[in-house]
């Protein structure tokens, strides 16, 4: 959830973004995991989540889930409006890694996923102001340094063909020699394309 005032506004190129409507001081936290916000997968859980749902239904939730390098063989769906972070490598946030990591938690043991959730609530995944942020500025997150897919939410993705014109219309600022760093645009810009639902109040 978030910690200080925001508004969520349709720019001219990127879909929908995130404004800060308060000053923050750098290093403050932002937004953070808060219980009942938020999700996680892994892949008997996502399949069984997806499998009923429509291919616009499943689009819609692939588009809005991301892993993290330090949970393997998970997925996460944030429900707020932090599922809009756009990205930028002048991004105004980032995870709060100078906290230190919980124990490395094994993947294949009974309740991987309750731990994940747990210590996802931890600060360190908070997201934090890397320098002041004024009234009118944009919430942005850097891709490359923060999100990282199990093999098994790849291969579901790619398996929709989801099309690559999110990224051309919405981002062509972004387009490098990347390929998984223009799957991840595609993920969040999405939204624009798939959803305009009221955005305060409701599941996103």
């Amino acid at each position: 959830g978030f910690l200080y005032r925001y508004a969520v506004r349709e720019t001219s190129d990127r879909g929908l973004a995130v404004i800060a409507e308060e000053p923050i001081p750098k290093g403050s936290l932002v937004w953070r995991f808060m219980p009942g916000q938020f999700a996680v997968y892994d892949e008997a859980a996502f399949k069984a989540h997806i499998g009923p749902l429509t291919e616009e239904q499943a689009i819609y939730e692939l588009t809005h889930m991301f892993g993290v390098a330090e949970f393997p063989n998970c997925v996460i769906r944030v429900f707020d409006a932090g599922v809009l972070f756009n990205h930028a490598t002048d991004h105004t946030l980032a995870s709060n890694y100078g906290v230190p990591p919980a124990p490395t938690l094994d993947a294949r043991a009974p309740g991987y996923i309750d731990q994940v959730t747990e210590a996802l609530l931890s600060d360190r995944y908070a997201m934090m102001a890397v320098r002041d942020i004024e009234v009118g500025d944009e919430f942005t997150n850097n891709y490359h340094l923060e999100l990282d897919e199990p093999a098994f939410f790849e291969d579901i993705y790619d398996s929709y063909d989801i099309d690559d014109s999110y990224l051309h219309r919405f981002a062509q600022y972004l387009i490098t020699d990347s390929l998984k760093t223009q799957r991840n645009v595609r993920m969040w810009l999405a939204f624009r394309l798939l959803l305009a639902p009221q955005v305060k109040g409701e599941t996103l």
